[in-house]
């Protein structure tokens, strides 16, 4: 679930990054070899690379944006989770885009006195603290039905779920806080995939966990 003011929001940066990469990509005589610190330099990457930050984006987006059709509740329910599902995409959008822009801007030979591997971790630092913030409010926020009954829960289930779901999350902001930075560079895409799959498959876990646990609730 995404408020329409952050949706659009993050179209607009998807668009924006999207015309850039064809844009830069115009520019280069082969586009399998786009320069990473500036033209003439030996150290080069594929072009299309720089079309995998819009497109994990748009994967975001839509995994937000699907949550709709899988739970319901009344409307004072449902606005904290738009809220907060907008906050979410918008703050990605707009770590992305400044990322994608500096790659861009240093494969033109601009930002050369930025050390790569310093905004790096500033980003993840960033990302860090920032889900430890929205891990730390997950549990205050209010119940929801779900649509398909088997993943309905009772309000206790619920609030146990969710407590669940706050430490979980604060556990992986600090690891992107704290471990990613000590990462090697061509291990973090592999590493935020397996973090992110792995994170679902342990949400849905305890989900059907506390389902089954019984509820002091009539």
């Amino acid at each position: 679930m995404i408020d329409r003011k952050a949706l659009w929001i993050s179209l607009l940066l998807v668009f924006a990054m999207i015309a850039a990469d064809f844009w830069r990509l115009s520019l280069l005589p082969d586009w399998r070899h786009m320069p990473v610190n500036g033209p003439g330099d030996s150290h080069t990457i594929n072009g299309l690379f720089v079309f995998r930050v819009p497109l994990i984006l748009l994967f975001m987006m839509f995994f937000f944006f699907a949550r709709k059709w899988f739970v319901s509740g009344p409307e004072e329910s449902v606005e904290p989770w738009r809220r907060w599902g907008g906050l979410m995409v918008v703050f990605n959008a707009v770590m992305m885009a400044l990322l994608q822009a500096f790659v861009l801007a240093r494969s033109l030979g601009a930002l050369q006195s930025i050390d790569r591997l310093t905004l790096s971790h500033v980003v993840f630092v960033a990302a860090g603290v920032f889900m430890m913030v929205f891990g730390n409010a997950l549990p205050k926020m209010p119940w929801l039905s779900a649509r398909f009954r088997p993943f309905q829960l009772d309000h206790w289930q619920w609030n146990q779920h969710l407590r669940f779901g706050g430490k979980l999350t604060v556990v992986i902001g600090l690891f992107f806080a704290v471990g990613m930075p000590l990462l090697p560079v061509k291990m973090v895409l592999p590493a935020s995939i397996s973090l992110a799959l792995t994170t679902i498959a342990v949400n849905h876990w305890h989900r059907a966990k506390v389902k089954r646990e019984p509820s002091p609730l009539p």
